[in-house]
């Protein structure tokens, strides 16, 4: 029997690549503002690299988003060419900006009445590899756990965020179930952890994972009625 019901956010309960994108945009134009050397000294190629170096001397951060950006903010910032404390303190102020933009998303349709309707009947948690939260977007009413890369420190699909979700909620991986739109990330560490896996496939996509999920959905709606269904 399903008792929680852990979800993924990007591209599962919204779209993400068009909010980031924009979000960055508003962080430029905030830098061009309040850091003009920044676009001066760096180009595009030049930005994109940051990340890179960053990676080399602090592997760790690779599951640590908002640390990473802040980490790249900060680089570039230096080699534009601010002093440690003035780009140490642009790269914070930045990111708020960054971070307010990211956060401007719109839902999916039926999202937020699905996650009233299901947090009726089952625990629900929150599993992210990303920096969105939903405590800003005001669903965390829904959610009993919240869980993130941030914050374990390792994404999916490493066990280590579906094992604090459960641990957190207090239920063994066969009653609980991982919804997400990720082959791998999401339904490949999900089973490798004993969860069922349910995908978000709303584009409709051919699948191109290995061990298929348990099912599949192509809207937020369908999620109650294959619940009713799972045999599992």
């Amino acid at each position: 029997m399903i008792q929680l019901l852990t979800f993924d956010l990007d591209n599962t309960l919204w779209e993400t690549e068009p909010v980031v994108a924009a979000a960055e945009q508003t962080l430029l134009e905030w830098l061009d503002v309040h850091a003009p050397q920044f676009s001066r000294q760096l180009d595009r190629d030049a930005r994109r690299a940051l990340r890179q170096e960053v990676l080399a001397a602090q592997p760790e951060l690779r599951h640590r988003v908002t640390a990473l950006r802040i980490a790249v903010l900060e680089l570039g910032l230096r080699k534009a060419g601010y002093a440690p404390d003035d780009a140490r303190e642009l790269a914070l102020a930045g990111f708020e900006v960054f971070l307010e933009a990211r956060h401007a998303l719109t839902f999916f349709p039926h999202c937020e009445p699905l996650l009233e309707q299901l947090a009726r009947h089952y625990q629900l948690a929150t599993i992210s590899n990303g920096n969105a939260d939903v405590r800003r977007l005001g669903l965390e009413k829904y959610f009993k756990v919240i869980v993130s890369a941030d914050e374990v420190g390792l994404s999916k699909p490493d066990p280590a965020p579906f094992l604090a979700a459960l641990e957190r909620a207090g239920v063994e991986p066969q009653h609980a179930l991982h919804v997400g739109d990720h082959p791998v990330d999401d339904i490949a560490g999900a089973r490798a952890v004993g969860l069922h896996t349910l995908w978000f496939n709303r584009l409709g996509v051919e699948w191109t994972g290995t061990e298929r999920a348990h099912g599949e959905v192509c809207c937020l709606s369908e999620i109650p009625g294959w619940l009713e269904n799972y045999k599992g």
